[in-house]
């Protein structure tokens, strides 16, 4: 008889995203929260006018910005330049300190990933009912579900679109605004269809730029063996062996609740994001069964051998940073620089 990680991962196909379980946690809470202050700005600011001027257009036509009712052109947009690259230092400095928290968290590729799910379990069940009724042959009724579902992502897609254009060109240029609108549209279909947490792990470059920046003193979603395993299930079956198991219960939540489908109690996986989710599908376990929480949780690990007490990995995250920086004192003392950005 298969066992509850083979029922876990019996969703999983190399060509299919995985059924996602719903979950809730401190992870989570705070996850949602920054989904729903980026797409308020997202979809807000474009919209918003200062003194008959948009708040915010950058003006791809025009070659110039409004940046909160002030107009910025060609000559000013070079010194744009600079905070641009102090967020880019800051995002290198911060992935060697905290991991993929950017990716888990920040990213709107993650924000709409989590809205897709959201969509498709409110329309189509939960994890389990949309496993089972895949698994039975298409009735009348679920067909009419899935069609809802794809009109959504369509509705949805295009809302991302339009508001795309909306923020780097007016959209009285027309027809310009409308065949990017409907590239970045299609995009976004085809990313709440097929891709989601795919294009994380395997066409988003910034997982990988993250993970050379990774050193001994990184945060990270890890699991502690030491204290989970030997892993096993509780029952009154099984009384004689529950004193030597460890704390993990092996329910595959974890697993389920992963976006990426990966297993965190088999080390770190490229496929993880850091979002935190089976920290709370573990902790909520935990709490049920009245044992400690934080068998799963961010912490420090020897992921790179020792790189020195900042948590970079100075083959190539220093080496980055540093050239960086000198970039920037460049455009600072060099004339050159400023002048060839200006033009």
């Amino acid at each position: 008889m298969a066992g509850p990680d083979a029922v876990a991962r019996a969703d999983w196909h190399p060509y299919r995203h995985p059924y996602v379980r719903e979950t809730s946690g401190r992870y989570t809470r705070r996850r949602h929260a920054w989904g729903w202050i980026s797409q308020l700005l997202f979809f807000g600011l474009p919209w918003l006018a200062w003194d008959g001027r948009r708040l915010f257009l950058i003006d791809v036509a025009a070659v110039e910005a409004t940046l909160f009712g002030f107009v910025v052109r060609p000559p000013e947009l070079a010194w744009l330049a600079l905070p641009l690259l102090a967020l880019a230092v800051l995002l290198l400095v911060l992935s060697g300190r905290v991991g993929r928290l950017f990716c888990g968290f920040i990213c709107a590729h993650t924000v709409y990933a989590d809205v897709v799910l959201w969509v498709e379990r409110r329309i189509e069940g939960s994890r389990t009912v949309r496993m089972r009724r895949d698994a039975l042959p298409m009735s009348v009724r679920y067909f009419l579900r899935k069609t809802l579902k794809h009109a959504v992502f369509v509705l949805l897609s295009m809302v991302n679109g339009v508001t795309l254009v909306a923020w780097f060109t007016p959209l009285h240029l027309a027809p310009v605004p409308g065949a990017v609108a409907l590239l970045y549209s299609s995009i976004t279909y085809i990313n709440a269809v097929l891709l989601r947490h795919r294009v994380c792990s395997s066409l988003c470059p910034l997982g990988f730029l993250q993970a050379a920046l990774a050193g001994p003193r990184t945060l990270v979603v890890t699991y502690s063996a030491a204290r989970g395993e030997p892993r096993g299930l509780r029952n009154a079956k099984r009384a004689a062996a529950m004193a030597t198991l460890g704390d993990c219960l092996d329910c595959t939540l974890c697993i389920q609740v992963c976006p990426s489908g990966s297993d965190i109690r088999n080390g770190p996986h490229a496929a993880c994001i850091g979002c935190g989710a089976c920290a709370d599908a573990c902790d909520r376990v935990m709490r049920q069964r009245g044992l400690p929480t934080g068998l799963i949780g961010f912490a420090s690990d020897e992921l790179v051998s020792n790189f020195g007490n900042f948590g970079v990995n100075p083959v190539f995250g220093h080496e980055l940073i540093f050239n960086t920086a000198e970039l920037v004192s460049n455009f600072g003392v060099d004339p050159k620089v400023g002048h060839e950005l200006s033009h």
